[in-house]
């Protein structure tokens, strides 16, 4: 049975009118205000298989408006949901909880029925008066002293932050141990990146007051040396405490990585930087001044978003790469040309196919030199060129090519069961082909954390998330759902790409592997719905012309105003209407 609602907080409420039932479309989702003249206040009303859900309308996220987004009806005996437009957060419409997604917090959902053809919802006086919906989060237990497990968390982000409220969410009542390099509590470091100027106190995803409240033990600054697993120890230091050892049950490796460096003359000048915490972002931004000449080093995500924050502070900025073009190893050639023409278009100079022969200087850079022989003027240097997996200190345990823990589907290592890992340390076997695969994705680490969690608990939950991972470029923005390494040049591309608005579908065979989309939300939330359930076109109906953006919309939503048994046929009759 479904959890009953978890009206927002506040014991007063109003029956609240919210339209004619017969006047939602099934399948679908739409805004509705309640409040006064000119209030703004409203709720969302989703609409499945004849079921209302009425929910707060902003993600709780970053607080997009969910309406831009996808309402689901659950695939495969899932709950209801839906799906943030830009990031992929997905909240059960029955109790608001995070399904999956960079979401913390859920949001909040209220009850609701037909009284003579008339849809009510019982909405706090509160909301309806002005005041913000509550988010919602999973009752958590605390630590109790009869039970005398140890589950050591050993890295201080979003994948052991995840594990951590996991556990307590689903009844562990040992203790939490969580070992962090940094003197920070958990933050979103994805946005570093593209805001230099964020602090830690504003980045911080939990206060120092929830840990407490929930007893989890976060241990700051810590150095841990050496994880052995079979005495199933963690060996660390702190300033305070040199040479501490941990006892576990089980741990979590969610180390994530260390930025990789040039090993060239002159790499060790100042103002060469990478970007990682946020002392290295405050370092960037003390040099980074208007008319300041910049060198990104790396042509993905990192170094693409540097240059693009660096450009909004009026750096002079240019980007050096081994790709020919930006993304080329994510996001294929033909994608990649058109954001180099936006870089062309934003004032940044590419110099792609090229490699850093050696950084000139004294003691400060001043210049960049290539392979061919030009030099680039410097005032800084920022290296984006990707990371490599912390796990020095892993001890006889075997590791992928890039130093990541190899695990199972559960998450953990077959000859070390009680060793889990997630995030960029964690080398996992695709679901969909078995092969082993890295993915470094904030969205990737969360899911990780919060399913390893489960399975340190015993619970057999095998990790089948598909990747989805998004970045923001001058004002584009850029979504990717799926993993499609080795075909991306079998690319069939739906739009305007000059215009920086379109829908890339990469495929194998008959069947689209990857989606990319430029400011075409919510096209990569529905695509990620519709690939979980298995229900995706096939490549040959992209080139027939059959299918395009909008009829997988269509698609989605026809699954989610249909039972089970209607599905099919409302797929043909969509078919037949094209």
């Amino acid at each position: 049975a479904a959890a009953a609602p978890q009206v927002a907080g506040c014991s007063s409420t109003k029956s609240v009118e919210l339209g004619k039932a017969a006047d939602f479309e099934d399948g679908t989702m739409r805004e509705v205000l309640v409040g006064g003249e000119g209030s703004k206040a409203a709720v969302l009303v989703h609409r499945h298989a004849g079921k209302f859900y009425v929910t707060s309308p902003a993600c709780s996220h970053y607080g997009a408006p969910l309406k831009k987004g996808v309402s689901s009806a659950g695939g495969r005996g899932g709950a209801p949901t839906v799906t943030c437009p830009l990031h992929d957060a997905t909240f059960d419409l029955q109790t608001g909880q995070v399904v999956r997604g960079p979401s913390i917090d859920g949001i909040a959902v209220y009850a609701s029925q037909v009284k003579n053809g008339t849809l009510y919802a019982e909405i706090p006086e509160a909301i309806i008066g002005g005041s913000k919906h509550e988010r919602v989060m999973k009752k958590m237990g605390k630590h109790q002293g009869k039970d005398k497990r140890v589950f050591a968390l050993v890295g201080g982000g979003a994948a052991s932050l995840a594990a951590a409220e996991t556990l307590r969410q689903e009844g562990f009542e040992g203790r939490i141990v969580m070992l962090t390099k940094e003197p920070h509590l958990p933050y979103d470091r994805v946005c570093l990146s593209k805001n230099l100027d964020a602090t830690p106190e504003k980045l911080q995803l939990r206060s120092s007051d929830f840990f407490a409240k929930y007893d989890i033990e976060v241990v700051r600054e810590a150095t841990v040396t050496k994880l052995d697993p079979t005495a199933q120890q963690v060996e660390y230091s702190t300033a305070e405490a040199p040479g501490s050892v941990l006892k576990y049950d089980s741990v979590l490796v969610a180390t994530g990585g260390s930025p990789r460096k040039l090993f060239c003359p002159g790499a060790n000048l100042n103002n060469i930087f990478t970007l990682r915490t946020p002392e290295d972002a405050a370092e960037i931004t003390k040099i980074a001044k208007k008319g300041q000449k910049m060198v990104v080093v790396g042509g993905s995500f990192i170094g693409m978003e540097i240059a693009s924050a660096l450009r909004k502070k009026g750096c002079d900025v240019a980007v050096v790469a081994m790709e020919s073009v930006p993304f080329e190893r994510v996001l294929g050639k033909k994608v990649g040309a058109s954001f180099a023409r936006l870089l062309q278009k934003e004032g940044v100079e590419w110099y792609g196919s090229a490699q850093v022969r050696l950084f000139r200087g004294n003691t400060t850079v001043n210049g960049v030199e290539l392979e061919d022989g030009e030099v680039l003027p410097a005032d800084g240097v920022v290296i984006g060129a990707g990371v490599l997996p912390n796990t020095r200190f892993v001890e006889g345990l075997p590791l992928d090519k890039n130093g990541a823990l190899c695990v199972s589907p559960l998450l953990n290592v077959e000859t070390a069961p009680s060793v889990f890992a997630a995030g960029d340390v964690c080398a996992y076997p695709s679901a969909r082909t078995g092969t082993r695969v890295r993915i470094e994705h904030w969205d990737v680490a969360l899911q990780q954390g919060r399913i390893a969690a489960r399975n340190m608990l015993g619970q057999f939950v095998p990790f089948t998330t598909t990747p989805f991972f998004w970045s923001g470029l001058f004002g584009k923005n850029l979504r990717f759902v799926g993993f499609a390494p080795d075909v991306l040049d079998r690319v069939i591309i739906e739009g305007d790409v000059g215009g920086m608005e379109f829908v890339s579908y990469y495929t194998e065979d008959d069947e689209i592997r990857a989606v990319a989309t430029v400011n075409r939300d919510p096209i990569a939330v529905a695509c990620a719905e519709l690939m979980r359930r298995g229900k995706m076109p096939r490549a040959s109906e992209l080139l027939v012309g059959t299918v395009n953006a909008e009829v997988i919309l269509e698609r989605l939503k026809a699954l989610s105003a249909a039972k089970e048994s209607e599905i099919e046929a409302g797929k043909t009759k969509l078919d037949e209407m094209q």
